[in-house]
């Protein structure tokens, strides 16, 4: 994400002239062939922990779209500091740039939790150093930030000048921006994505111990359903990703009392099923959709039936004369 943001956020805005990538790896092709054809000006160095905290270490320059640089860049020297590391990460790396930054620098981070690194960047910031929490809330795919939301955390040490400035350039860019707090923004990351890959976690789970000897992954995918493939696809997209991310998301505060609502939620539902008529089941459905909403209804039909009609959900599956194949 933080390569991905580099080339197209940041890289992207009219008031960023040169762009530092740092990690603590080599450069490598990847990260090259990104930042080549960058409108600014594209510098890598590598991150060195020592007992004087982090330094940058070899330093070259990937791309000059304006004046070269003169020299490696510094990090007393340098406006905006993102972090783009793992939550996990954040207390070492805050302590190797305690001390570092300019008294007015910028420092923002992309975790998909807030409150805990937000509190450990606000107490090892120096005094004056602007702090705000991002989180983009899509995968790094796509050429254009365009069209996708950015959740924006404000803290005290901002006064609203940092905030204002991430939110004029992602608005700029055609990017959609939401102001949170820490509080409410973890609160509903715990539904939005603990609880939702949980679910995803558990399909994928049920559906490979339910195959038979014989059957197959790619055979059911012969007779999936849209809803099926829906799942099965993005199920699929969260195990090609990285594991050790959404290990820690599973590791947030409240996500065991959220996993727990998860289970019991469909305990009670395999009860009633197994023990209900046909009037029960379906009285539980009218339950569950009256709790949903018509507002929130209609809206989730009309977004899932643009989904169906944009991929190959229904390919070779006709309707029956008791509905479609995606009920």
């Amino acid at each position: 994400m933080g390569l991905w943001a580099a080339r197209r956020w940041f890289a992207e805005l009219d008031d960023v002239a040169r762009v530092t990538l740092c990690d603590l790896e080599p450069l490598g092709d990847k990260a090259r062939s990104a930042m080549s054809d960058a409108p600014a000006s594209v510098d890598y160095v590598q991150a060195e922990y020592g007992r004087g905290g982090l330094s940058l270490t070899n330093w070259c320059s990937l791309n000059v779209a304006g004046q070269p640089a003169a020299a490696a860049p510094e990090l007393s020297q340098i406006d905006l500091v993102a972090l783009a590391v793992p939550l996990s990460a954040i207390g070492s790396v805050m302590d190797g740039l305690k001390g570092q930054l300019a008294s007015n620098a910028w420092l923002i981070d992309m975790a998909s939790v807030k409150v805990v690194p937000l509190a450990e960047m606000v107490e090892k910031a120096s005094d004056g150093v602007s702090v705000v929490g991002t989180h983009p809330l899509f995968g790094i795919t796509g050429e254009s930030i365009s069209g996708r939301t950015v959740a924006l955390v404000p803290t005290q040490p901002d006064e609203d000048e940092l905030v204002g400035w991430l939110d004029a350039g992602l608005t700029k860019l055609g990017a959609n921006t939401m102001n949170v707090t820490a509080e409410r923004h973890d609160r509903y990351m715990l539904i939005a994505q603990t609880m939702t890959h949980f679910a995803l976690l558990a399909f994928g789970d049920a559906v490979t111990q339910t195959l038979q000897d014989g059957e197959s992954l790619e055979e059911l995918r012969q007779f999936g359903t849209p809803p099926y493939l829906a799942m099965a696809n993005v199920t699929g997209r969260v195990l090609t990703q990285n594991h050790r991310l959404y290990a820690s998301i599973q590791q947030a505060a409240g996500a065991d009392n959220i996993r727990e609502i998860f289970a019991e939620a469909a305990t009670k539902l395999a009860n009633s099923f197994n023990e209900g008529s046909l009037d029960d089941i379906e009285a539980e459905i009218d339950e569950l959709a009256d709790r949903y909403g018509a507002e929130e209804l209609s809206k989730s039909a009309r977004l899932s039936e643009q989904m169906f009609q944009a991929g190959p959900f229904v390919k070779g599956v006709k309707d029956d004369e008791s509905g479609s194949a995606d009920s």
